[in-house]
Order: C-alpha cells, then sequence, then structure tokens
C-alpha cells in the first residue's frame, strides 16, 4: 500500500512536470522596417517611392496578448504586413484591449504596395524643369488646405493670374 502510494506521488509529479514544460510560454519580438546605417562613411541616399492603394482589400489583423501596447501594436502590424503580403498598412486604425494585464491590438487598413522606387536625387533631377509657382498652383488645386497652411506659416505664395501672368520669354 505505500508502494502504491508512493507510486501514485511520483506519477502525479511527473505529469505536472509534463504538463508544465507543455505548457511553456514562448516569446515572440515584433519588429517594423527601419534603416540603421552603422559606419559613418557609408551614405545612404533617401529613397522615394509610390504607394498604390487597394482599397478592395482591407487589412485586419489582432496580436496575442502582449506585456505592453506597443509590442500588441508591432505584432499586429507584421501580421497584417506578412500574413496578407502587401508592403504597408494604409489609413490604420487600431483597437487596444486590456484584460489581466495583457494587451491586444486589433488594426484595421488597407492594403498598400510600393510602386515605382527612385532616389531622391532622381526625383529632384526630374523637377528641375519645373518652376515653383506650378508646383504651388498643383498643390492648391488638388490639396486647398495647403493655400490655408502655407498662409498660417507665412510662406509667400506666388500664383500669377490672369493681369499678372509672366510672359512666355520670361520661363
Amino acid at each position: 500500500m505505500i508502494i502504491f502510494d508512493i507510486m501514485k506521488k511520483v506519477a502525479i509529479i511527473l505529469l505536472a512536470s509534463v504538463a508544465l514544460l507543455c505548457s511553456s510560454c514562448t516569446a515572440y519580438r515584433y519588429t517594423a522596417r527601419q534603416v540603421d546605417v552603422e559606419k559613418h562613411d557609408i551614405v545612404a541616399s533617401p529613397t522615394i517611392v509610390d504607394v498604390a492603394v487597394d482599397y478592395t482589400k482591407r487589412i485586419s489583423e489582432t496580436s496575442h496578448r502582449c506585456k505592453s501596447v506597443a509590442e500588441a501594436l508591432q505584432e499586429a502590424k507584421y501580421k497584417a504586413i506578412t500574413n496578407n503580403d502587401i508592403d504597408i498598412i494604409v489609413d490604420m486604425i487600431y483597437k487596444t484591449e486590456k484584460r489581466g494585464g495583457k494587451y491586444r491590438v486589433t488594426i484595421t487598413g488597407f492594403a498598400g504596395y510600393y510602386k515605382n522606387s527612385r532616389s531622391l536625387y532622381e526625383d529632384i533631377r526630374r523637377l528641375g524643369g519645373i518652376r515653383k509657382e506650378d508646383v504651388e498652383k498643383y498643390l492648391i488645386l488638388h490639396n486647398p488646405e495647403v493655400l490655408e497652411y502655407m498662409y498660417q506659416k507665412d510662406d509667400i505664395v506666388k500664383i500669377y493670374h490672369n493681369e499678372n501672368k509672366p510672359s512666355e520669354n520670361s520661363r
């Protein structure tokens, strides 16, 4: 009877140990894209890309329970990008839940894809033949709030009207 009790205790301890090993926690850490340049003699040229947005492809992902909101948000972003084979989440919103000291984040947005990558300097060369006034007109035409912003910042906006439009020779 004593041997049976000892075997029973050993079996319980053994089962508890196996259960503990099987339920051990797995920790993950998720990061976003970034560029770190270690050497000071390396110069990285800024890159410009266009973003093609697919408004028919809504993205939604939820993180696991994490120690912080920032960690949960990073995990949700990582899952959204990798699980949906996209480059960026456009117009992202998120919801945070806290339960038992742990956080879960659900993000929602649209699929974005990088297109037409080029260096900043290549873009500047392309703009070389365009007048500043034409760029200002374009910005104001497509984004009227730019005009209000420029006035708030005391920037001078030169918009040519018909009466003081520069002649063709002055261009």
